[in-house]
């Protein structure tokens, strides 16, 4: 039960440098692991980016390294607008049109060569062969700049909409072609991103946009009916748009076939907002769903753009901060809680759109530093927000419940879940409310006096008593997010926030950007843990039993590839790839043989992820790398 607030000099002595004026509220948390649990599977493995394009720069391909290596395939989906602006055209808009697919393949096969699937938004207009420049796209929304040099039926024109379906159809069945009806049928195709802003995206129209949909849904199904289509993705909870297509889906005569009622296999919807005010969010839609449309509330619904705010390019101090990571792990904990414990609904996706490529402030996973005269050298360090990714990939299992809470708009969360070897696995987070997170002023990249004073002033000290775990004699591991762990951030600013960074300057950032082992198979005394969760921080915590042997048999993790780029000077580095062996939660080492015979430790800090970014040393021509598993 919450107690008394307490200050930091009574209850934390490690930190209370970092947070003299913090305020720690005793929270007392209890989990019985005897009964079965709840199957827990990963819903919030995938990302998006903006526009398709990013895929042929070498700093995206990167991004994809981190962002495929999140293990147990944490990092699945991911979500790119206008693909089909990659797709040239001869002769449009009739039935000799000559598509080109070429382009479109290769940006593809950046997923597909590493693991990952694309949600394929059926979003853009093929590029007219003979116009020489490319798609632009504005530096806010990275909508569409129409120049004419594309192929844009008219969508309220039937023998023009027949022509798109001809079009999708001869496009599926290219991918078909390509990739295969297997890999195929683990697809998402979805709609057109965000028809209800038609100042960025679909600027047709209602009428249109339902054409549109019959033409796309229906060409896509007549290639292979077990192909998944759906959408609206509107960026408005029951807007014009989203209620059109609801209507038109379950009522509406079908521009293809007349008939009454066309195909969603899912329903998507964007909504930015904190955790609570997520969830509220998305039950307002689907109750709007049950009450009117009952046959669709078994329908799977997704929330494919769940993040804190609008605007990926915006500045927000929060977003290299651990504040960004609690705010994640919260929002799959608030989910848990809130509908999949509390309401019969089919939830599918929750999706955070943080694949872009951008600095410290902007909405992606890891910060670039690119250097200006040659965008292809650059470094990227990881932020907070990627690594709680990293250890959410690890919860899947048996989800237990939690008994503790005293409401329903608890800001410190705890995810129990034991995995199939029977570890236990605890992820805790504490993300404080500050107030909004976005206000009026031109740019929010710097923490304001009140904002700092109530994120600051908020930590939390929690018990926790684990019973009936079935492990005989238990110790633990505890990893760690915070200010001071795990922050790379805070590491730049104290070498004065250097825009450039050489090789000794991204090496001691890359050395703060891996969550921290704080204690490793410590004795758990009478199944309690005690852990101080400062202002913004994320802990996970890995109970097993003592004498585990199994890192003696396990197999060596096989170095799968290294894939080569420039850092900021042009220094030669290599992404190292390995395979993953164990579902067990663990870390790595990473070995590299400058000279074919000794191997030396490469990582500073054990490494989470199934990769790692080595800068090679000059002169040296060819590497080997081994890779070693620490046991947590």
């Amino acid at each position: 039960m919450k107690q008394s607030l307490i200050t930091t000099a009574v209850v934390l002595l490690l930190y209370s440098f970092a947070y003299s004026q913090v305020q720690y509220e005793i929270r007392n948390y209890s989990i019985d692991f005897s009964g079965e649990g709840i199957e827990f599977v990963n819903y919030w493995n995938g990302t998006g980016f903006t526009p398709g394009d990013l895929l042929f720069r070498k700093d995206m391909q990167l991004t994809l390294d981190y962002q495929a290596a999140i293990p147990n395939q944490g990092m699945r989906y991911v979500r790119p607008h206008w693909l089909l602006n990659l797709v040239t055209v001869r002769n449009p808009g009739s039935d000799q049109a000559d598509f080109d697919f070429d382009r479109l393949f290769e940006a593809l096969d950046e997923f597909i060569s590493r693991g990952m699937k694309p949600v394929f938004e059926v979003m853009g207009f093929p590029l007219l062969a003979d116009k020489a420049t490319a798609v632009e796209y504005d530096d806010f929304a990275q909508g569409i700049q129409d120049d004419g040099s594309q192929w844009v039926p008219d969508f309220e024109k039937r023998e023009e909409y027949l022509l798109w379906y001809d079009f999708v159809y001869e496009l599926v069945t290219e991918l078909e072609n390509r990739y295969g009806r297997e890999e195929l049928e683990s697809w998402y195709f979805e709609c057109f991103n965000e028809p209800d802003m038609p100042e960025w995206f679909w600027n047709q129209g209602i009428p249109a946009l339902l054409n549109y949909w019959d033409a796309t849904s229906e060409a896509i199904k007549a290639v292979n009916e077990n192909y998944v289509f759906g959408g609206p993705g509107t960026a408005l909870i029951l807007s014009d748009e989203f209620k059109a297509v609801i209507e038109h889906t379950y009522n509406g005569i079908n521009a293809i076939t007349g008939e009454q009622g066309s195909v969603i296999d899912f329903i998507s919807v964007h909504n930015k907002n904190l955790p609570y005010d997520m969830v509220e969010s998305e039950l307002e839609a689907f109750d709007f769903i049950r009450e009117h449309y009952p046959g669709f509330q078994d329908i799977s619904f997704w929330n494919n753009e769940a993040d804190p705010t609008w605007g990926w390019i915006r500045p927000f101090w929060w977003r290299p901060r651990p504040w960004y990571a609690g705010f994640i792990v919260q929002s799959v904990d608030v989910h848990n809680r809130l509908i999949f414990d509390a309401v019969d609904i089919n939830y599918g996706k929750l999706i955070n759109d943080k694949g872009f490529l951008g600095d410290w402030y902007t909405r992606t996973a890891l910060a670039r530093f690119s250097n200006k005269r040659n965008q292809d050298r650059f470094w990227l360090i990881k932020k907070p927000v990627h690594n709680a990714m990293s250890l959410l990939a690890h919860m899947p299992g048996r989800r237990y419940q939690i008994e503790g809470y005293e409401s329903k708009r608890e800001l410190t969360t705890v995810i129990p879940t034991r995995k199939e070897n029977g570890q236990i696995v605890l992820l805790v987070s504490n993300m404080p409310e500050f107030g909004p997170v976005r206000s009026g002023a031109d740019s929010d990249h710097v923490i304001t006096p009140e904002q700092k004073r109530l994120h600051d002033s908020a930590g939390a000290v929690v018990n926790l008593t684990v019973e009936h775990t079935g492990i005989r004699n238990p110790v633990f591991s505890h990893i760690r997010i915070d200010d001071i762990h795990a922050n790379p951030y805070r590491a730049w600013i104290d070498v004065g926030k250097p825009e450039k960074l050489d090789r000794e300057l991204y090496e001691l950032l890359a050395g703060h950007m891996e969550p921290v082992i704080v204690n490793r198979k410590k004795s758990l005394e009478n199944n309690r843990l005690n852990l101080m969760m400062t202002p913004s921080s994320v802990s996970m915590i890995v109970i097993s039993e003592a004498e585990d042997r199994s890192g003696s048999s396990r197999q060596k993790p096989r170095v799968l590839h290294a894939s080569r780029y420039e850092g900021y000077n042009g220094e030669r580095k290599e992404f190292v790839r390995w395979e993953q062996t164990t579902d067990d939660v663990v870390a790595y080492n990473v070995y590299a043989s400058h000279d074919g015979n000794k191997y030396t430790r490469i990582n500073s800090t054990p490494v989470f992820d199934l990769g790692f970014l080595h800068v090679v040393p000059d002169d040296i021509d060819e590497v080997s790398y081994r890779v070693s598993i620490v046991e947590l």
